[in-house]
């Protein structure tokens, strides 16, 4: 109703008239909802603008198109060990329900089982979900990604690490050097060598 209503107020001349010489007469026979009829009380083309993108949102034939673009911003935890299984959270703008989410590099793709999404659609967003990470997972940085609903994707590049497990790196155990004996203070003498007297004749 608000997008046809402004369409016509900026194309047709009468309801231009109308609406200058009567506005709140004109908004009201247009059946505008009272909060948007308070939009065009408070002049602020900001909250109209929105007001206007959530509209055309609802529409099953124009709302795709106006739909923000998802966005993700951070995950935590941002690291693991292989094998482990994590419980991670995604945090973004406009996250979808459902969406998908992984962590990939090159060679890798491990998928991040989404759980629960708050805020879909809203400016602040949050996912949980589970990380199951091999034990033969190649370890490093991975880029993370989300995917909208409408196949619109967001990355974090290398916002996630996969670190050795704790099996793979043995600790060495730690010699203890035994302290240096202390040499003894007294040095033995050398043996003196006694001269045998021969008897004069």
């Amino acid at each position: 109703m608000l997008v046809k209503f402004i369409h016509d107020l900026t194309t047709n001349e009468k309801l231009q008239r109308a609406f200058a010489e009567n506005p709140k007469k004109t908004l009201q026979q247009a059946g505008l909802s009272a909060k948007h009829q308070a939009l065009f009380k408070k002049r602020d083309p900001q909250q109209l603008s929105q007001a206007l993108i959530d509209e055309l949102r609802m529409s099953p034939f124009t709302g795709f198109w106006f739909a923000p673009a998802i966005s993700l911003t951070g995950i935590s935890p941002a690291s693991g060990r292989q094998g482990q299984t994590l419980e991670v959270t995604l945090t973004g703008q406009y996250f979808t329900d459902p969406m998908k989410a992984d962590i990939e590099n090159n060679t890798q793709r491990v998928p991040i089982t989404i759980q629960k999404v708050s805020g879909a659609a809203e400016p602040k967003s949050q996912a949980t979900g589970t990380l199951a990470l091999a034990a033969n997972l190649p370890t490093g940085p991975y880029t993370v990604r989300v995917t909208s609903n409408t196949q619109a994707s967001s990355t974090l590049s290398m916002g996630f690490t996969v670190n050795a497990s704790s099996g793979n790196t043995r600790a060495t155990p730690s010699t203890k050097t035994s302290p240096a004996r202390k040499a003894s203070a007294a040095k033995k003498a050398p043996a003196r060598k006694t001269r045998t007297k021969t008897p004069k004749k």
